[in-house]
């Protein structure tokens, strides 16, 4: 069985800059793609994000930017890719829709499906949302015709178009979905895609006439291809190539619900027409409120991802989002809920530990590592482990926590420090005992704590000796 990983997050709009939501799927991504690589080997693991830019709402954007299209879509990919480097994300590929090599790869495939003869011409009359970048159905508007997650009505159209043979494939889903029961997860997002394909599948518009910006329709160049049917495509086009084709098989998409039915009904069905293998999985995780409310610019709470990195740290919002709830439930984030981690869990929990066990291993010890003949901690690891690979990054964020909480009991059950000034012989059994667990909290921080687990790395040192403590978490000043 090969160990091959490749973890894609959705490609994100042009239009907005990243908020803590797009923020959340991709350290989720990287944090899953850092244990497999240090689980199984950096080469092991691919990780790809970038921007999606065939849009026009980002003609809209770029209008209102008072800019040219190309070079507002240059300077606003370089802000989320500039964003996410300095948020600590380790990704080994940035794509933009733009790019050659994704306009060469959209045709390969799209040819494929026409000569399938998935793809015909037709006359498509109904309701767009620009905001959506979809075509909408009656049934899917509020009562007022708007948009439910825009509040606008979306512009009527009629056009003619392109289209994709989606409810030939419907049998075929079905059936997939059956034979495959957690190629998407969690279970209740399968459960509504599969009544979504059940209620029965529409053939979809995939191209627009009357679009400014987008890749031209390999077979007819006045058409532009629809942006989700060549954003979806950016995941084959990122390992398109000699060297990189060997991960396709194992890609891992890692999405917000909203985009189930695009990446697990359109997606799969153009895959099998175009006779291209599946990804490995898909999971979609769940929405976020923040203190209780959507976010929302007229409510004031849309908080940038580095404005929380600047002040507390990159560990601290990375571990801050992934902890707030369970990856794959709604949940809420709140700043109070925020800071009290920051000060009892990372400052006064794993900080506090840190130091004072390494400070007092200098003062007893000279800094010597002692050792104990058998490792006892090893069941945080296997707990640690199994919940990584299951996607319940909360739990096993928890049980990191729990590691650190059990070192900082013994600590203080013990008293080390005054046990050390009468009976040295047995403090240095506490000593070992704390060693190995803060050897293993670096080793767990490596995914869900990468940073300070660079700096906890050297300070045990791969000698004999610890080298001189630093501090993990400093305090905030509010």
């Amino acid at each position: 069985m090969t160990n091959l990983k490749y973890f894609t997050t959705p490609i994100y709009y042009v239009n907005g800059e990243p908020h803590i939501g797009s923020a959340y799927t991709t350290l989720s991504a990287d944090t899953f793609a850092r244990y497999w690589q240090q689980k199984n080997g950096r080469d092991s693991v691919h990780f790809l994000t970038g921007t999606d830019e065939n849009s026009q709402k980002t003609v809209e954007a770029a209008s209102q930017a008072e800019k040219p299209v190309p070079e507002y879509l240059n300077d606003m990919s370089a802000v989320w890719k500039s964003t996410f480097e300095q948020m600590g994300v380790q990704f080994d590929d940035f794509i933009r829709t733009t790019e050659a090599r994704h306009h060469k790869t959209v045709h390969e495939v799209i040819g494929k499906i026409l000569e399938n003869g998935d793809i015909y011409k037709g006359e498509y009359v109904g309701k767009y949302c620009v905001g959506c970048e979809t075509f909408l159905k009656d049934s899917e508007l509020t009562e007022e015709g708007f948009c439910p997650d825009h509040l606008k009505a979306p512009n009527e159209l009629k056009e003619e178009n392109y289209f994709f043979r989606l409810s030939k494939y419907q049998d075929r889903l079905l059936k997939f979905y059956e034979e495959n029961p957690n190629w998407l997860r969690p279970a209740k997002r399968r459960n509504e895609v599969l009544s979504f394909i059940k209620s029965g599948l529409d053939d979809i518009s995939i191209s627009r006439e009357s679009a400014e910006l987008g890749i031209p329709m390999p077979n007819n160049v006045n058409h532009k291809i629809y942006i989700w049917f060549d954003a979806l495509i950016n995941y084959y086009t990122a390992v398109n190539t000699k060297d990189l084709q060997k991960f396709w098989p194992y890609a891992q998409h890692i999405i917000g619900k909203d985009i189930t039915r695009f990446h697990c009904i359109v997606w799969p069905a153009m895959l099998m027409s175009a006779n291209l293998p599946m990804p490995q999985e898909v999971f979609a995780h769940g929405f976020f409120t923040v203190n209780g409310h959507k976010m929302s610019k007229s409510l004031g709470n849309v908080i940038h991802p580095l404005d929380l990195s600047k002040q507390y740290g990159n560990d601290a919002l990375r571990i801050g989002l992934l902890s707030a709830f369970e990856f794959g439930n709604d949940g809420d984030f709140s700043m109070d809920q925020f800071e009290s981690l920051y000060n009892s869990k990372l400052a006064g929990g794993v900080g506090n530990l840190f130091n004072r066990v390494v400070v007092l291993i200098h003062k007893f010890l000279d800094g010597k590592k002692v050792r104990l003949p058998a490792n006892n901690e090893l069941v945080w690891k296997e707990k640690f482990a199994t919940a990584m690979e299951e996607k319940k990054v909360k739990e096993a964020i928890d049980v990191f926590f729990q590691l650190v909480d059990s070192a900082n009991e013994l600590l203080n059950e013990t008293e080390v420090w005054k046990l050390a000034k009468t009976d040295l012989e047995a403090a240095k059994k506490v000593f070992a005992i704390l060693l190995q667990k803060l050897e293993l909290i670096q080793e767990l921080s490596v995914s869900i704590l990468p940073e300070t687990a660079e700096k906890m790395k050297l300070v045990l040192g791969e000698g004999d000796t610890l080298n001189k403590s630093v501090i993990l978490f400093p305090r905030v000043e509010k």
